[in-house]
């Protein structure tokens, strides 16, 4: 046998410390990775915290129902992707909260799908007001209207689907409508509820920037790496720690911007009107409340300030006068029902959170769609050709 040499003895020497540290950092890797996988798993699991205002915003709650219904409202936040809308929520089975298979939220006696042609079929659009983010399934604005319809005994009756989208805008809205027409589901009316969404992604839809970002090769898709523990323990870290790189303040009373959503909601008006014409379907537009607009703050579950708000949620205070100029010289249309000053004089919390109406606001503002529904075009027929649904 040849001796080895003092070089040689070196080198295994130095192969034998590095596989050692090696598994070591592995192992240190490995531990540390499940000491933060327990730690991080109670936050996630937990029942939702009911503070003494969140009980106010839901009287006659029992507790453990109130947090099935929060846990419920947060499991639904989740999004598959649907070609042209971009994102639409997963199908979701709950006690509070279902969504359907076929992309609506579940109404109060809610009417089968697909749609029945000789049913007056209504179909409701908007954002996450709309959807009844933070209401159980019986209380959004939509199941309102249903609740209401059946109890007029309306023939040929009513049916109402609820097509609110979470973060939804004007934009997302006209294109589900086009697709919903394209695949034969054509509806006697279509109810648009606009307003917060339209000035809150003024920039484009959400998800739009990781697009955006992915197309230009700045971002590599998404991967499990992100949901390891420690990726997110050092994310949560760099995000409290202050050092983070400071980004530009978003555009909040922008002029041109502001006019510039303005336009935008209107050309989309314009096309729903134009497509809904050639299909049949009678297009009702509703401008929602906001708190930051003609709303006494003092009396907001959350905030009783502009600054409580996140910042594009603020925009909306100064969006929304250019919308009620519109109004006030009588340029959006008799199709055009303004509900931005439903709470002006109202000395009462409305909301269950920042932005979503509490159970009693969703019925109020159902009854004053109600109302212009019957109001404005009753419930003469169509040609059963015109508003048949996909066999």
């Amino acid at each position: 046998m040849v001796p080895q040499n003092a070089t040689e003895r070196k080198r295994g020497d130095w192969f034998s410390t590095a596989a050692v540290a090696l598994l070591k950092g592995i192992l240190l890797f490995l531990a540390l990775n499940l000491v933060l996988y327990l730690v991080m798993r109670p936050a996630t699991s937990a029942k939702p915290q009911l503070s003494e205002g969140l009980q106010k915003a839901y009287p006659g709650w029992h507790e453990d129902d109130l947090q099935t219904l929060l846990r419920e409202t947060s499991a639904v936040d989740k999004y598959e992707y649907e070609p042209f809308t971009g994102f639409r929520e997963v199908p979701f089975r709950g006690k509070f909260v279902n969504v359907d298979a076929a992309g609506f939220r579940v109404s109060k006696d809610q009417a089968p799908w697909p749609p029945d042609p000789a049913a007056d079929n209504v179909f409701v659009f908007g954002g996450s007001t709309a959807f009844g983010y933070g209401v159980a399934d019986g209380e959004t604005i939509a199941s309102s209207l249903q609740e209401m319809a059946t109890a007029d005994h309306l023939s040929p009756p009513i049916a109402v689907y609820n097509f609110g989208r979470p973060a939804y805008f004007s934009s997302q809205e006209r294109i589900l409508f086009e697709q919903l027409l394209a695949a034969g589901f054509v509806p006697r009316t279509a109810i648009f509820v606009d307003g917060i969404n339209d000035f809150m992604f003024a920039d484009g839809p959400l998800f739009g920037d990781r697009i955006r970002n992915f197309m230009a090769g700045k971002s590599p898709p998404a991967t499990s790496f992100e949901s390891v523990p420690v990726v997110r323990a050092i994310r949560w870290l760099r995000a409290h720690s202050g050092k983070t790189a400071t980004r530009p303040a978003p555009k909040i009373a922008d002029p041109a911007l502001l006019q510039g959503v303005v336009d935008r909601w209107l050309a989309n008006k314009r096309m729903i009107e134009v497509i809904a014409a050639g299909y049949g379907v009678r297009p009702i537009f509703v401008w929602q409340p906001v708190p930051t607009y003609n709303y006494d703050l003092r009396y907001h579950l959350l905030f009783h300030s502009d600054k409580g708000f996140e910042a594009y949620a603020q925009r909306c205070r100064y969006g929304y006068p250019l919308m009620a100029a519109l109004q006030a010289r009588g340029e959006l249309g008799s199709n055009v029902l303004w509900l931005a000053d439903l709470q002006q004089d109202k000395r009462e919390n409305l909301y269950v959170d920042a932005l979503h109406y509490n159970a009693a606001f969703s019925k109020e503002i159902a009854a004053q769609i109600y109302d212009f529904l019957r109001r404005h075009g009753g419930q003469e027929p169509l040609a059963k050709a015109d508003r048949g649904s996909k066999p």
